[in-house]
């Protein structure tokens, strides 16, 4: 079998190779055999089984045998269509249908006609024909079913994205480019309908409501969105408006600290008011920024005069801070006391310093403090008097400890007890770290 195409009314069919018809032509001898001529040229058929005999027609003014080649012609011409039917049922050269409704009509000719010929020979091929027609239809019949399930997955493919875009989370929709694959689906569905075969009402309809459906939910979502975005971008620019003001209001604030946490404050509520309008927000954003530059350049002004001013203040703290460092590390910190202090005074004197160097001067003075205080700390816990009085109780008790247990290894010497010798010297040992420890931060 060809391979198939689509007929105009959208049935598949093979498509037409060349049609090799075989050839009939009813010789005498045959003729003589279903056919008889009287002696006026009367033809008649004969029946296969003898039974009546049935008028053909009449040749005047000829021989028997060209009355019967008259007849049998007409019988061969008959034959022949048959045949080239058989031959274009063979080579599926058209559609079933087509095939079919020929075949009605040449077994509608043959039985309605009186024939000089072998009739039954003839019901034979045009029976075989049938068969092959049948054969034909249900391959068409079979294709057709595959190209309409082709036809319905496809639809539902198109459904089915169609779908999922219309469900998509509209917060997170990327609407544009949405927009564009719905249209490219609108028109795959429109492709799809021209394809044959068509499919009947019933079977698209079902496809055609969910991605009419999904269309519509889709263009409902998107509207939604942009008219609440459009609803959102007006009271953005609303309170960005406000926002500006405020800090125009602010721009030629001479009170530098306070102004600059205004401002930071303003930026915060900037930033948590969100996006608007691109071109909008960009031209807000311009007008906003504007008046901050026009602050923060006079602020940065005026600490530039005031770093300068503070500049000489920063030499007499380094100076002090060297100073300071050259009394360290404060072993005997009685002996530096009056001497530190005098320095610290010196340097609450000296005044602020340039903002970039505050942070580095707080830090080093801040290590120089902390060391001394904890010299004073270890001096204090030296010279303390009931430290003393308890260092020199425990003194005591750890020389009379000492004593019984240099004692107790002498008797366990004498003893050669090995578990008694172990045990007295680990206890000395203990105890004379101790009191080594005790004498040392007495000292």
């Amino acid at each position: 079998m060809s391979p198939f195409i689509i007929s105009a009314d959208g049935t598949l069919v093979s498509m037409s190779p060349a049609v090799k018809p075989g050839h009939h032509e009813t010789s005498l001898e045959e003729a003589r055999q279903h056919a008889r001529v009287d002696e006026e040229g009367h033809v008649y058929s004969l029946s296969s089984d003898g039974g009546e005999e049935k008028y053909v027609g009449q040749y005047p003014g000829a021989t028997e045998d060209e009355a019967l080649q008259y007849f049998t012609r007409k019988f061969d011409d008959l034959y022949n269509r048959v045949l080239l039917l058989k031959a274009r049922a063979a080579a599926g050269a058209d559609s079933a249908k087509s095939l079919r409704e020929s075949s009605a009509t040449l077994r509608t000719e043959l039985d309605e006609g009186v024939w000089a010929g072998d009739i039954s020979g003839l019901a034979a091929v045009l029976d075989e024909t049938d068969s092959q027609i049948t054969q034909q239809a249900e391959q068409e019949k079979q294709a057709s079913e595959e190209a309409v399930a082709e036809h319905l997955a496809v639809r539902e493919r198109i459904v089915a994205e169609a779908e999922q875009i219309a469900d998509a989370d509209a917060s997170t929709q990327h609407w544009k480019n949405a927009q564009a694959r719905m249209n490219e689906l609108f028109a795959a569905w429109k492709a799809e309908q021209k394809k044959p075969p068509r499919l009947s009402k019933s079977q698209e309809d079902p496809y055609w409501k969910r991605f009419r459906a999904a269309r519509t939910t889709f263009d409902k979502n998107r509207r939604a969105f942009f008219s609440q975005r459009d609803r959102d971008h007006a009271e953005v620019k609303k309170v960005k408006e406000e926002l500006i003001a405020r800090a125009e209001e602010l721009q030629n604030s001479t009170e530098y600290g306070p102004t600059t946490k205004a401002y930071h404050r303003l930026m915060d509520e900037w930033k948590a008011a969100g996006r608007g309008a691109r071109k909008t927000d960009d031209a807000q954003w311009a007008r906003f920024r504007a008046a901050q530059d026009v602050f923060f350049a006079a602020r940065d002004a005026a600490n530039a005069e005031i770093d300068a001013e503070y500049a000489e203040n920063l030499k007499v703290k380094e100076q002090i801070l060297e100073e300071l460092e050259k009394l360290m590390p404060f072993e005997s910190p009685e002996q530096v006391r009056d001497q530190y202090h005098v320095l610290l005074g010196r340097w609450d004197e000296a005044g602020k310093v340039p903002r970039g160097d505050i942070r580095r001067m707080e830090v080093a003075i801040k290590r120089i403090q902390d060391a001394f205080r904890e010299a004073e700390d270890r001096h204090w816990q030296r010279t303390d008097p009931e430290t003393e009085a308890r260092a020199n109780s425990m003194l005591t008790q750890l020389d009379e400890t000492i004593a019984e247990l240099q004692t107790e290894l002498g008797a366990a010497q004498k003893a050669g007890d090995d578990t008694r010798i172990k045990a007295a010297e680990e206890a000395l040992e203990a105890r004379r770290s101790w009191r080594e420890m005790l004498v040392k931060n007495a000292d």
